[in-house]
């Protein structure tokens, strides 16, 4: 299952790198929702894990910053698959 932030994440791959990092952070912190405290994601990390592991990122706060918790298989799937073609991502998009 290819969920949209992937294939996102996927078709700006092959863009400046300036410009795909804003889109990348935009689709999986939209995908995340709201950044939960890390003191709240300690007290759920089961439930975390097994939402990012059904394939919806989570992002906690931390002091230093936000952090991603996705599931291995979807970041393999993001680094080794090639970008989507036009016609994947305009399918998807409706």
């Amino acid at each position: 299952m290819n969920s949209t932030w992937k294939l996102v994440v996927r078709s700006f791959k092959t863009h400046p790198p300036a410009q795909a990092r804003a889109r990348i952070e935009q689709a999986i912190l939209e995908e995340g929702g709201v950044p939960l405290k890390l003191r709240e994601a300690r007290r759920r990390l089961f439930i975390l894990t097994t939402r990012a592991t059904s394939g919806k990122p989570v992002i906690i706060e931390g002091e230093d910053g936000l952090a991603c918790l996705i599931a291995l298989d979807d970041l393999v799937e993001i680094v080794m698959d090639p970008p989507p073609t036009l016609a994947e991502v305009m399918r998807r998009g409706r």
